[in-house]
């Protein structure tokens, strides 16, 4: 049986023992009332019977006293106790009314006995008044006769057993009230006894359930507690039973044997985790190293910009200064010097957008303006505007594909005008289908690039050893131009050793480009 249950159990016997007790109490309260009261009203009614017959036997002596020497009063003294004796009678009355409120209709009869004893003393006043008002001293020999008469029969015969049966009848009741109180007296205090009996057995009984159900398996599971805590988690209690303690004490075992399963797994991953921090601590110090190279390449980029800027900007300050210097120059001369000067503001224009694109593709932000296009058709139009005499070779009948046109115009440009000034003068553009998308590579017979150089080819304003000394117009963006473009259509950009010779420039791009952060319009 659960704790809770129990409980609620003993809960519920002494409820029903104190709500017995409680009604034991609640009705011995109520019976004493009601003995009480009713003993009360005995006494007031035995007292006014005694008062009735007081003032009757005084009301016929004050009529004999006026029969004998007069009535000197004029009658005003048996007036006061004619009523108070009608007083009396109404307050018998209203106790007997009361009796029977409290008990029933047992106390009629002595209703019924006040209406006998009201009859006789107003008869007796009535006859007593019609002697007293006959006082003629012919008449009083008769009158005297009479009255003795009526008081021997009708006052001390008849009237005095009225109310002595009234008084006894009040008596009779209260020692009735008396014995039945006694009686009830004595009940209540057995079932007090065996209230306060049974009380002492729940008592005494919930103090064994407690011991045995509770108290002990409580200290039985502190003692596991405090093993747990001391980190014998190989300890076990073994709770029997289906309570809420064992219920307990099951969860603590269980959860010992997962402690004590979990303590040896984390030892393993403990150690596991030291050698992945060694690891990760090997990859941190070497993405450091990566920050610090790319730090001294940000700085050198910043160097290498302000190096590129500043030869154009010296040009175009250079050209201002010739144009404002002397007012002889003739017209072509100014518009020379011009020319010259917004040629080199779009030389350094192109410069800067070629490194803000670079930038955007470095960050993700790219921005494309797609069509769909035939890309063997874009390259023979775009070669035919660069140079009609570089041969296009591919076996494709089309290469149809989304592009941004002017950015493939600009990596092909740039591809060609890179293989113009470092390779040989025999160049050629070729299309390949691959598993992917398509392939355009620009090929020259030039002296090729170190493979040690063929990547470093892609960074901002590098020059390899072939250019070195030579070639001072180039910025050294074109090929990372190109990758950038290459890049941001999903493809990519790089260099590979001509077969017989040379250096291809190739840009690989996909039919479909994978998910990146892209912004395209």
């Amino acid at each position: 049986m659960s704790i809770a249950n129990l409980l609620r159990a003993l809960a519920a016997l002494m409820l029903m023992v104190a709500l017995s007790g409680a009604a034991l109490a609640y009705w011995s309260a109520k019976r004493a009332a009601f003995f009480n009261e009713r003993i009360n009203l005995a006494h007031q009614s035995y007292e006014m019977h005694l008062q009735l017959s007081g003032n009757t036997y005084q009301l016929f002596k004050q009529y004999g006293d006026a029969m004998l020497i007069g009535d000197r009063d004029q009658g005003m003294g048996e007036a006061e106790l004619i009523r108070l004796i009608r007083e009396n009678i109404r307050t018998i009355r209203g106790l007997i009314g009361q009796e029977i409120e409290l008990v029933g209709d047992e106390e009629i009869e002595e209703l019924e006995l006040l209406s006998q004893i009201e009859r006789k003393i107003e008869d007796l006043i009535a006859r007593f008044e019609v002697v007293r008002k006959d006082t003629a001293v012919e008449q009083f020999g008769r009158n005297w006769t009479g009255l003795s008469v009526m008081l021997d029969d009708e006052i001390d015969r008849d009237f005095h057993s009225m109310i002595q049966m009234a008084l006894e009848e009040e008596l009779e009741e209260v020692e009735e009230t008396r014995t039945a109180a006694a009686h009830y007296l004595q009940m209540a205090n057995t079932v007090a006894v065996f209230l306060v009996v049974l009380a002492l057995g729940v008592v005494a009984g919930a103090l064994w359930i407690y011991t045995r159900a509770i108290l002990r398996p409580m200290r039985r599971l502190m003692q596991g507690v405090s093993a747990l805590a001391d980190g014998k988690f190989a300890q076990r209690m073994n709770f029997e039973g289906r309570n809420e303690i064992a219920e307990i004490g099951g969860v603590m075992d269980g959860m010992a044997a997962m402690v004590e399963a979990r303590t040896q797994s984390l030892t393993t991953q403990n150690t596991e985790l030291e050698e992945a921090v060694r690891v990760r601590t090997a990859e941190l110090e070497e993405l450091l190293e990566k920050s610090r190279v790319a730090e001294e390449a940000r700085r050198q980029m910043l160097a290498d910009v302000s190096h590129e800027l500043r030869t154009p900007l010296t040009i175009i300050q250079g050209e201002s200064d010739v144009a404002l210097r002397g007012a002889d120059k003739t017209i072509d001369e100014y518009r020379e010097a011009l020319r010259r000067t917004r040629e080199t503001a779009k030389h350094t224009n192109l410069l800067v957008n070629d490194l803000l694109f670079i930038s955007r593709e470095e960050a993700g932000q790219t921005r494309l303006k797609r069509e769909r296009v035939d890309l063997k058709k874009l390259l023979q139009e775009a070669i035919a505007v660069f140079d009609p005499d570089i041969p296009v070779i591919t076996d494709l009948d089309s290469a149809e594909m989304s592009l941004d046109i002017s950015r493939i115009r600009q990596c092909l440009a740039a591809m060609i005008q890179n293989a113009r000034r470092y390779g040989g003068p025999d160049i050629s553009v070729r299309l390949l289908r691959t598993p992917a998308g398509y392939r355009v590579s620009v090929e020259d017979n030039g002296p090729g690039l170190p493979d040690a150089e063929k990547e470093k080819a892609f960074e901002r304003f590098f020059r390899g050893s072939n250019a070195a000394g030579q070639y001072e117009d180039g910025a050294g963006l074109g090929l990372p131009v190109v990758r950038a473009i290459a890049q941001a259509h999903g493809g990519n950009a790089l260099l590979q050793d001509r077969d017989g010779g040379g250096l291809s420039s190739i840009m690989e791009l996909p039919l479909s480009s994978p998910l990146r952060v892209v912004s395209e319009s």
